[in-house]
Formats: structure tokens, sequence, C-alpha cells
């Protein structure tokens, strides 16, 4: 399998550009895709506020299968760059060279942490915080966890405002989980992770598929549900995974 097109390899840690086609591993070739789709992008070879080219053009352009296309476009549209409307094609957004620009930034500080780590650690502690919680909520805690959301509908665009009240629905989740022990280590994790969910609420389209998440954490702490309450806060948390490692994993320049 072979992309043709200029992609960025990393050889004994050094990054070098490549203008030839190149044989590429299973576990890197979406990752190639990926970055070829932000190149073309950045080089206006794909414009923004336009149509990407049909997905059966770019596989033969980049010499790879749909599958891997598809692939690509899901991580994309993940963090907002593109918009796949059915039966229309792949709408690329009018933003996206600013928005990539700003990713690039985001990379940088995503390289200062330990990304895996930080997954497990709030995989198992979130999961199992929502699941106490909706074992041991009071009516208060209930009501606060639902005021929160209440702020976050009110605030969808305006991220400062947005933000302050996500942290809020984490808290009172986590207070309501009457863990004091587990509740320490939760603000340990989401005092390394605060300046990255700050900028990943900035991406378009993150808030309100995240904010659909947490009603439906909400919801199964108020039905008393533990084991769905802990599988709503994995798919939260798995969401945020996906959405940095789709943000880190490929390198753009222009």
């Amino acid at each position: 399998m072979f992309l043709r097109a200029t992609i960025t390899q990393t050889v004994n840690g050094v990054k070098s550009h490549m203008h030839s086609k190149l044989p590429l591993t299973h576990d890197n070739l979406t990752d190639a895709v990926i970055q070829e789709i932000e190149t073309m992008i950045l080089r206006g070879e794909a414009r923004p506020g336009d149509w990407l080219m049909p997905q059966p053009e770019l596989a033969a352009k980049l010499g790879v299968g749909l599958s891997t296309i598809r692939e690509a476009i899901k991580g994309l549209t993940l963090i907002g760059i593109l918009d796949p409307q059915p039966g229309r094609g792949t709408w690329i957004n009018a933003d996206a060279p600013s928005m990539l620009r700003m990713l690039n930034l985001l990379r940088a500080r995503l390289g200062n942490l330990d990304l895996p780590s930080i997954y497990e650690a709030r995989r198992l502690l979130e999961s199992e915080l929502a699941a106490l919680a909706a074992s041991r909520a009071a009516p208060e805690d209930i009501e606060r966890i639902g005021a929160a959301l209440d702020r976050m509908r009110q605030a969808i665009g305006d991220n400062t405002a947005f933000i302050a009240a996500d942290q809020e629905f984490h808290f009172a989740v986590v207070s309501a989980a009457r863990s004091p022990l587990l509740e320490q280590f939760y603000h340990i994790t989401a005092e390394m992770s605060g300046q990255i969910n700050q900028q990943i609420a900035d991406l378009p389209g993150v808030q309100a598929p995240g904010l659909q998440l947490q009603e439906s954490i909400y919801a199964a702490i108020r039905n008393r549900n533990p084991r769905l309450a802990r599988r709503r806060a994995l798919e939260m948390i798995d969401r945020w995974y996906e959405i940095l490692r789709t943000v880190d994993r490929a390198s753009v320049t222009g």
C-alpha cells in the first residue's frame, strides 16, 4: 500500500517531508491520510468552504482503500475540520486553515503530557465515580448535576461559560459519589488535563455531542442505574481521548 502525496515521516525522532510514494504500515496509514488531507487544505488544493473531492477519487489519488479514507474523514469530522453530509459529500469547514494552525498549538501542549496515562486514570476514575453517584446521590446532588447541564445548554457557543458549566457538571457528579479519596484522585487528573479541555471546547462540533453524552450520564444517575452510568461515562472519556488522538497523531505544516 502506498500514499502518493507529501507526508511527514519521523525517523530517529526527526521529522522529514517526503514527496514520493512511501510504503505505509497498517497502523500509520490512516494517520498519513489525515495528515495529507490537512496539507491539501492548508495549500489550497482542497478549498475551505467547499466540498472535499469524492471519496473514491481521494482514495485513488492517495492510493489507499475507501475504508482508510472513511476513517480519516471520521477523525477530521470529530475535531470539526470536515462535515460529511449524506447524499451530498464532505464539506470543508470555512475556518479550517485557522483551526489547523490552532491544532498545531494544541499538539505542542499534548507533547508535554503522558496522554495514555491520563486517559487510563480518567477512564477508571470517572466511570466508577459515575456508577457510585447513581447509587449514592442525594436529591440535592441530582439537582446540582441537572442545574449544571442547564447552564451548559444555555452556554453552547460561549466557550468560557460552557467550560465553567462543564466543570461544574463533573464536580457535581464526583461529589455525588460520596468517595473522598477517589474525589481527590479525580482532581489530580482534572488539573493535568484542564488546559487541554479548554482548547478542545473551542473546536467546532465538540460541545453539542459532548453535552448529549453528559445528559445520558445524568439520566442514568437520576434513574439509579449504576451500570448504565458507568457505560455512558466510559463513552464520554473514550470520545475525549479519540479527539485528542486525532489532534495529536497528524503533523501539519504550512
